[in-house]
């Protein structure tokens, strides 16, 4: 009776497996994203240089991008080169043809001379980090 009761069990365990494989393959093949809708990030400006600014200067620049892609583009981040750089988003998520900005804030106080800043945007497009960036040669105001 035990020798029966085991074999059952066995049986039964090993069915359970079998089906539950199979129906985690169908899930799976269900889920499968479609390559041909793709988000695409594209700035219509990507640099801008302010050219002489005194040291202690808060300038800023908007910068204009669209969602060229055929799938809604979902800003995930937007990273800085530096603490004295500040991004303002007009929105998170774009649809296909919608255009978005990004306003960069850049506070000089504390730099001198020829000034590079960055600002990256992560996103869900195929290339996943574009960036914008903004230049100012920083001038003593004394």
């Amino acid at each position: 009776m035990k020798k029966f009761l085991y074999s059952l069990f066995l049986t039964t365990l090993i069915s359970g497996i079998i089906v539950s494989c199979n129906s985690s393959k169908g899930t799976k093949a269900n889920v499968a994203s479609d390559s041909t809708t793709h988000a695409d990030l594209e700035y219509i400006e990507d640099f801008f240089d302010f050219g002489s600014i005194a040291e202690g200067e808060i300038v800023s620049h908007t910068f204009h991008f669209k969602n060229a892609g055929n799938a809604p583009l979902i800003i995930k981040d937007a990273i800085t080169s530096c603490g004295c750089t500040t991004p303002k988003l007009s929105s998170k998520v774009l649809n296909p043809g919608e255009e978005g900005s990004i306003e960069v804030v850049f506070n000089s106080t504390g730099w001198y001379g020829s000034q590079y800043k960055s600002v990256t945007l992560r996103t869900n497009s195929p290339i996943r980090e574009k960036s914008v960036t903004i230049k100012a040669n920083v001038v003593s105001n004394h």
